[in-house]
């Protein structure tokens, strides 16, 4: 799993008494009202047309209308810990987290429902490579196998990012190689485990669309293209050997980010990469790419911001320095990160 999630899902003190109350599976409990939802721990952040939403530990949803001035919990049907939230229109969009949970919503961010889990995964992974491996596929035969290792213990695969390409089309990924898709906003979700050209079962740690190609980062410095014509995501070598955590990009450019300040570019569809100078060793830890900027965040706090396609970043001090893991710029000049501290706004001057 993602090194930042490590570190941003440490436990928090349990309330008086829980020690005495019966214990309710994550997926089966609602996420607990909070007051301080705004600065407790958040995973991920994005814009649902002028709206902004944010996810983060035992199922929190914070939104807010005012740019990120204030915040709102919303109710989620289950308390596993949130990680990625997208929104490919203003009304729709989706969470992943924990127990490889995936939430709906059709309101911008309003109201949840949950799609999808763990225990289906189990179930649907297991049945569709057994019916491949009885027909011959040695490759199902592989997989039939790692889904019973993965799984043997309950839904313990996390779902590290989603990503949609329209309301119908979109991606989940995760943990040993974990990869859904769905072409019906949702409603069944197919695998793509064996449509990865990975021998063994990475942790797909992003997942982003930039212009019209779909990448994802992985460990071992590979970020894997969505070859269209032939549905599967054939690896890229971008000559690092690390994890990469993060993934954005505009126009022709997509940038990935990893441990130590790793970050590299590519401008020819995942050809070719060039290291970048980040001007930090620490990992970057969440990415955007608004307009003709690249904004990164990083384990120790640190905001970074590329004017030049990458080709040098300034450091901007962010208030309540923390594990940050997300960003979005939220206005023009403005931007939203999100980690430890829970949410806080930053001037991009």
């Amino acid at each position: 799993m993602r090194a930042v999630h490590t570190l941003l899902l440490a436990a928090l003190a349990l309330p008086a008494g829980a020690g005495t109350q019966p214990t309710r599976d994550p997926l089966d409990a609602p996420a607990a009202p909070t007051r301080l939802a705004a600065s407790t721990q958040l995973s991920g952040v994005t814009q649902a047309g002028n709206r902004l939403v944010a996810v983060g530990i035992r199922g929190l949803i914070v939104t807010s209308d005012d740019g990120g001035a204030t915040w709102s919990q919303r109710p989620a049907p289950v308390s596993s810990d949130l990680l990625a939230v997208h929104f490919p229109t203003p009304a729709l969009g989706w969470a992943v987290g924990h127990d490889g949970v995936v939430l709906h919503s059709a309101d911008g961010g309003a109201s949840w429902v949950k799609q999808f889990d763990g225990r289906q995964a189990a179930q649907q992974l297991t049945a569709h490579f057994k019916r491949l491996a009885d027909g011959g596929d040695k490759v199902a035969a592989r997989l039939l196998e790692d889904t019973r290792l993965n799984y043997e213990n309950g839904p313990e695969q996390a779902l590290l990012d989603v990503w949609f390409e329209d309301a119908q089309h979109g991606f989940v990924c995760g943990s040993f190689g974990t990869l859904f898709a769905t072409s019906d906003g949702g409603k069944s979700w197919q695998s793509w485990v064996e449509k990865v050209e990975a021998d063994n079962a990475l942790h797909l740690n992003a997942i982003r669309g930039v212009g019209d190609d779909i990448y994802i980062a992985s460990e071992k410095g590979i970020v894997f293209r969505l070859d269209r014509a032939r549905q599967r995501f054939v690896r890229t070598d971008t000559g690092y050997a690390g994890s990469f955590f993060t993934l954005a990009g505009n126009g022709g450019i997509v940038l990935a980010g990893g441990l130590r300040g790793t970050a590299y570019r590519s401008a020819d569809q995942g050809k070719t990469w060039q290291k970048l100078d980040t001007g930090t060793n620490a990992s970057i830890t969440g990415a955007a790419a608004p307009r003709d900027r690249l904004l990164l965040v990083s384990q120790n706090g640190s905001l970074l911001v590329s004017d030049d396609a990458g080709a040098s970043f300034r450091r901007l001090r962010v208030p309540r320095p923390s594990v940050l893991s997300g960003i979005v710029q939220s206005a023009p000049g403005k931007a939203v990160v999100v980690g430890a501290n829970g949410v806080q706004q930053v001037a991009l001057q």
